[in-house]
């Protein structure tokens, strides 16, 4: 079989098949032709409709924001003009309703026994322009997130600063006067020519000086552990758990983390002890830290009564933002009888990187 290119069917054939859009402007401006997929996109039913009206002020009369478009700076107009062919990336036409439509087309001038006509191809970029703003939106979102977590991770760095600074003035300030004040004390308790009625007054005063030492030492180590700065998360915790009322075993890495991570996981420990002794009458517990190089897990398991829950902005709900500073996540399982699991991960490729 032999394809007859000559055909008069051909070319309206071709034409009718494109997906995008293609009209013909004659010489004396006005649309001399539109094929299937213009009309479409222009928003017409027939071809009638636009045959013969003038092309500019059907579909390009003016801009987006509905300010005029003058047909002397028309780039669909310049091919008859001029002669020159022109591509237009980002523009938009004027549909049969009234409504804009986002468009790239490329208008050439091509001669005719009345003078010079152009032919358009224009592509409707709706779809291209709606990927185009979801991806900038998402962009958007993702850098909104980022610093919103970079921003909560500042914060906690801040407070952890703080409270070391606190801990710090309470133990060379208040602790240190209390300290000289106990010397004072045992300074006159020794005096001999002490009055009798007058010792037993010194000795509450010695007593109650040295319960104020101990509650000032007991708050600084709330506030931040001196332990952890120098011996690290895994002495803290020997420590933390050392004082624990019920028995705890444990297994801490030595590994040394950033300052901020060591005090997350430290009050998450720290935390679920205190709820376990409050609240659930568990015989032992045991507290796990391991670090896999990508994160920093933290379980603590008891066998108490279970049934425990986050409650948000305390107890434990409260260490949520703490390790979500972090881009990490703080777990709660506590089936009724079955004791209960706490577990933190945090991860360390995003707490250097705040830390750096």
């Amino acid at each position: 079989m032999t394809l007859d290119t000559g055909s008069p069917e051909l070319l309206p054939a071709l034409l009718a098949s494109v997906g995008d859009g293609v009209y013909v402007v004659s010489p004396d401006g006005t649309v001399a032709f539109v094929n299937p997929a213009g009309l479409a996109i222009l928003g017409y039913d027939d071809g009638a409709e636009l045959l013969g009206r003038a092309s500019h002020s059907t579909i390009h009369a003016h801009h987006r924001d509905g300010s005029p478009y003058p047909e002397e700076e028309c780039p669909l107009l310049r091919p008859r003009v001029t002669g020159e062919a022109v591509q237009v990336d980002d523009d938009w036409f004027v549909r049969r309703d009234g409504s804009m439509v986002a468009v790239a087309y490329s208008s050439a001038p091509f001669e005719t026994s009345d003078g010079r006509a152009a032919v358009v191809v224009f592509r409707d970029m709706t779809s291209r322009l709606r990927a185009e703003e979801e991806r900038l939106q998402a962009e958007a979102e993702r850098a909104q997130a980022t610093e919103l977590a970079a921003s909560r991770r500042r914060l906690v760095e801040a407070a952890d600063a703080e409270r070391r600074r606190l801990g710090r003035d309470l133990h060379d300030g208040a602790q240190q006067r209390l300290v000289n004040v106990v010397i004072d004390l045992q300074m006159a308790l020794a005096e001999s020519d002490l009055a009798e009625e007058g010792r037993p007054l010194v000795a509450a005063a010695l007593d109650e000086a040295r319960a104020a030492i101990e509650d000032l030492r007991e708050l600084a180590t709330g506030l931040h552990p001196s332990i952890l700065a120098n011996r690290g998360l895994r002495g803290a915790i020997v420590a933390l758990t050392a004082r624990a009322p019920l028995p705890v075993t444990f297994a801490v890495s030595d590994i040394r983390l950033p300052a901020s991570v060591e005090a997350a996981c430290y009050y998450v420990v720290a935390e679920a002890l205190t709820n376990i002794a409050k609240h659930a009458a568990a015989s032992e517990a045991h507290v796990t830290v391991a670090v896999d190089g990508r994160h920093v897990v933290v379980d603590l398991t008891d066998d108490g009564r279970g049934g425990a829950r986050a409650v948000p902005g305390r107890g434990l709900g409260g260490l949520h933002d703490r390790v979500a500073a972090f881009g990490g996540s703080l777990e709660v399982l506590s089936p009724p009888g079955r004791g209960t699991t706490v577990r933190a991960t945090i991860p360390l490729d995003e707490a250097r990187s705040g830390r750096a």
